[in-house]
């Protein structure tokens, strides 16, 4: 498994376009939209997994493309709105294409240095 915070090797053959934070499963951030309330598996400036937690009323249905708007509540108790388009839904696991801007590369970064003071070893140095 590679290292979710180390920054990726450029020479790499699957290379992302956006830097992509894995959380550790104490400190995922929170997720909700409606009715839908999970927890942040990984994310990026473009798009989050989230695995679902709560209850899912059983008449909501989410297909590929449908449009969602939420919010991920972060550990140290900030809140990031956010809002794109399924990408799947399996009523465990979401995965949403963030629209352009709606996670800022500051909070990204902000979030690296946080998971790189908290757990130092997963630095790979």
């Amino acid at each position: 498994m590679t290292d979710p915070l180390r920054r990726p090797d450029p020479d790499a053959s699957n290379r992302r376009a956006h830097y992509r934070i894995q959380y550790p499963v104490l400190d995922r951030p929170g997720f909700r939209a409606g009715a839908l309330e999970g927890l942040v598996n990984d994310c990026s400036e473009t798009g989050v997994r989230v695995a679902i937690t709560g209850s899912i009323p059983s008449d909501l249905t989410l297909a590929p493309h449908d449009r969602i708007s939420g919010e991920i509540r972060f550990t140290h108790g900030e809140v990031e709105p956010v809002e794109g388009e399924v990408v799947r839904f399996d009523r465990k696991t979401l995965i949403l294409h963030l629209d352009t801007g709606t996670l800022p590369f500051g909070r990204i970064i902000k979030e690296q240095r946080w998971l790189r003071q908290r757990y130092p070893m997963r630095d790979g140095r």
